[in-house]
């Protein structure tokens, strides 16, 4: 018959393996029972197009007021800012260049309604005095490494007129006719290649004919690199300011970049 020399040892060590492993089920246990649902961030990209084409914002994605202001982003006219958020009802708060004395009396305070996962731009023009906001929820092209081209759109933010943009290079044409203001075009294939240095685009007032402003941003790099910023990428061309008269105005155009 089979005898166990060590039994003493034998059960102490049995009975040691027997409460790791229920430690470990029930840590295991408690653990699953913790798990929240994941949620993936959202994109914001927030655009100043404030039609005094000087006016600096500063942007706040808290709900209490910051604390230190002149670390809050500032966003020059024409540029814009990109966040990442993981809150479905995102706080934005937005102070006019540097009047923030006032606390309670931002530029705007609002709140934004995202979705997980959703890709967003976020504009801010109008005056300073009648300041209004756009929020497009944003559905990018595809990108293929097999088309050297890059997808751009035109939002028209240039107050109460509608424009026509003409593309002078690479190729010649309209490509956007009578886009009337706050509205947005469709994505445009621009082709892209090695035979021309830089972008230039024509922003016309439709009704007169008359040139607002004209675009120019490069596309061939001193040591012949193709610009990274356009090459296989969406971006917006931004239109605004305002109208005061026939050889009179303040357009500015500038183009910002979805990554």
């Amino acid at each position: 018959m089979l005898q166990l020399k060590n039994k003493k040892y034998f059960t102490i060590g049995f009975l040691k393996s027997l409460l790791l492993t229920g430690s470990v089920l029930l840590t295991f246990s408690a653990c699953k029972k913790v798990l929240k649902e994941e949620i993936f961030p959202a994109s914001l990209t927030v655009v100043n197009a404030i039609n005094d084409n000087t006016s600096f914002i500063r942007a706040y994605f808290g709900e209490t007021n910051p604390k230190i202001y002149d670390r809050l982003p500032s966003i020059d006219n024409g540029k814009s800012w990109d966040y990442a958020t993981n809150k479905t009802d995102q706080p934005l708060t937005v102070f006019l260049n540097n009047d923030t004395l006032n606390k309670d009396e931002p530029l705007i305070k609002t709140r934004l309604s995202l979705e997980s996962a959703g890709i967003y731009t976020h504009f801010i023009y109008g005056s300073p005095t009648q300041v209004k906001e756009k929020t497009t929820k944003d559905d990018l092209p595809r990108r293929s490494q097999q088309d050297s081209s890059a997808q751009l759109r035109i939002i028209n933010l240039y107050e109460s007129r509608a424009i026509d943009v003409v593309q002078l290079e690479p190729a010649g044409g309209t490509i956007v006719s009578d886009l009337k203001y706050e509205q947005l075009s469709a994505f445009i294939r621009v082709p892209i290649d090695r035979n021309f240095q830089e972008f230039r685009f024509q922003i016309k007032d439709h009704e007169t004919g008359s040139t607002l402003a004209i675009l120019i941003d490069v596309n061939m790099n001193w040591d012949g690199a193709l610009n990274s910023n356009w090459l296989f990428k969406a971006r917006t061309m931004v239109v605004n300011g305002k109208w005061t008269g026939t050889g009179n105005s303040s357009a500015k155009v500038t183009t910002i970049g979805h990554f």
